[in-house]
């Protein structure tokens, strides 16, 4: 870009005196400064936004334009995702709960590299690359919306990881409806003190380093992010500034028996409101002075007793996940950014039996290691400049997200990244695998490696209650879920629902993928304290 003419006299007068005009002088770098500017202007105009959805705890089957949806589901906003990019089918987080795979998904990298096993250990360090804090550097504007759970760590607050801007809570959980200073006032007077309000997660939310943003009555989480996020769109938008929007829904999270009532009138069934003479929520509410916390998260939040309406408040609450998304694509539509965004969705972990979700045709949930637990479903999209309608079941992980969004924005790779870019994939110039091999573990003794068809994986058995859904879709009890204990040998494309065991069939390939998973495990650090832990580069 040329410099404007007045400044381009100013710096040939300031060539030509050995002893500068002070006014030539600030009107020559006053232009460079402007220049610089405008040259930084047009280079992030020609950025694509970006926009990654992340949905909490979805069922890997519901979602209504995969073969295997069950009738009660329909997904039309994801499905509109879905028909712009690629659906990859073989997709998984690097972790069967929340907190480690949001680690992994941020980084691109291994979680337990640091020593982010499970709950309560690794944290996110300083040390560590993310990907907002890439997207800076390439002129975005980064704003995290929702919810945050990193196990802790100095970089924790997504103000510490990258992000401009922040609206949402640092926790595992946080109720959907229930969030005024008004709500939380109410319990610590009920409760004695606020006893088990850490886990019961009500009140204000946050925005940025510590403001209380507290909203009163038919405030709803899903709605509140989803507006935040479309701020966000029509704001930047009208600036032409590049938009980094990390967007994680607590949907479809327990506790799925709290939503809005329109929600809850949609899938079938009445939403109690507040009772305000009596001052308290009715059903299915806590009420302190009936039991304890603990007894009543063992209840509603663990499946202690099934729900018959257990399966309708999840639908509930994932339809209105659901309406936000479709609600976001018109945003963009809108403000003439759809063919301008990339957009990925992707789900943190598998679905959990005790919010009644679907992860057919998969064994396991949330907190295994089956497939249930770790395989995730996976959208990407890029409207007019990526093949949209496409499917895709090559190994990929949430850790490609971070060098897929650097090559797809022109941007030099870290060299430390586990996740490999799946851009030759989604333009269709690749057919083969994405990763040789990925690896899992809690740090507690099971470990799992799947490589091609094949998937090895030692850990303990796990027993749960359970429940079946009848022609109404109420739920009923039944016997009780069991994984099984010991180590196993699945081949997940003869077998998806991991049902056989061939380990005795095939010595080889045991002996193969467990010298594999011992010289990935080598890298990995030892299990991290809390809220603690070390990069390992």
């Amino acid at each position: 870009m040329d410099l404007p003419l007045h400044a381009k006299e100013a710096r040939l007068r300031c060539e030509s005196d050995p002893i500068m005009n002070k006014n030539d002088l600030r009107i020559f770098k006053a232009a460079l400064v402007t220049t610089a500017m405008l040259l930084t202007t047009n280079a992030s105009a020609r950025k694509p936004n970006i926009v990654v959805i992340v949905a909490d705890d979805l069922g890997y089957a519901d979602l209504s334009f995969l073969p295997q949806s069950p009738k009660d589901v329909s997904t039309p906003g994801i499905d509109r995702i879905a028909k712009l990019g690629t659906y990859f089918s073989d997709a998984y987080a690097t972790a069967p709960i929340c907190s480690p795979s949001r680690a992994g998904l941020i980084t691109g990298r291994y979680q337990q590299r640091w020593g982010n096993f499970w709950y309560g250990q690794g944290g996110l360090p300083l040390s560590e690359f993310t990907i907002p804090q890439a997207l800076k550097k390439q002129g975005y504007f980064t704003q995290k919306i929702g919810k945050t759970h990193l196990n802790g760590g100095e970089a924790q607050h997504p103000l510490d990881h990258g992000f401009d801007e922040f609206l949402g809570f640092i926790h595992h959980t946080w109720d959907y409806i229930r969030l005024s200073q008004k709500d939380l006032d109410a319990y610590r007077e009920r409760t004695g003190k606020g006893k088990g309000l850490g886990i019961l997660n009500v009140g204000p939310l946050q925005r940025n380093r510590g403001e209380k943003v507290s909203y009163e009555d038919e405030a709803f989480t899903t709605e509140i992010f989803t507006t935040e996020a479309i701020k966000t769109i029509r704001e930047k938008s009208a600036i032409k500034k590049p938009f980094f929007i990390q967007l994680e829904y607590n949907a479809v999270h327990m506790p799925t028996y709290v939503t809005d009532p329109k929600y809850a009138k949609k899938a079938g069934y009445e939403q109690p409101k507040w009772d305000r003479e009596a001052g308290q929520w009715k059903f299915p509410f806590w009420e302190p002075k009936e039991m304890s916390w603990g007894e009543w998260h063992k209840k509603w939040g663990h499946l202690g007793e099934v729900d018959p309406l257990g399966r309708k408040r999840y639908l509930a609450n994932l339809m209105a996940l659901d309406d936000g998304i479709s609600r976001l694509l018109d945003s963009l539509e809108e403000a003439d950014q759809l063919n301008n965004t990339i957009l990925i969705f992707l789900s943190d972990n598998g679905g959990t039996i005790n919010t009644y979700s679907n992860n057919a045709p998969l064994r396991g949930y949330k907190y295994m290691f089956g497939e249930g637990g770790i395989r995730v479903p996976l959208i990407m999209a890029w409207p007019g400049k990526l093949p949209g309608r496409m499917s895709n079941s090559r190994l990929a992980s949430a850790m490609d997200i971070f060098p897929t969004l650097l090559e797809l924005v022109d941007s030099e790779r870290p060299e430390n990244l586990d996740g490999k870019s799946l851009v030759p994939w989604l333009k269709k110039k690749e057919t083969g695998d994405v990763h040789d091999h990925l690896c899992w573990s809690d740090g507690r003794g099971t470990s799992v490696i799947r490589k091609g068809p094949w998937k090895l994986i030692t850990s303990k058995g796990w027993e749960h209650s359970n429940f079946q859904l009848d022609e109404q879709g109420i739920a009923k009890p039944a016997p009780d879920y069991k994984y099984p204990d010991g180590t196993v040998l699945f081949n997940l494309k003869q077998d998806i629902g991991e049902t056989t065991d061939v380990s005795a069939r095939h010595p080889e390939i045991v002996k193969e993928l467990s010298g594999l998973y011992t010289q990935w495990r080598s890298k990995m650090k030892s299990k991290g304290k809390k809220g603690k832990g070390k990069s390992s580069k």
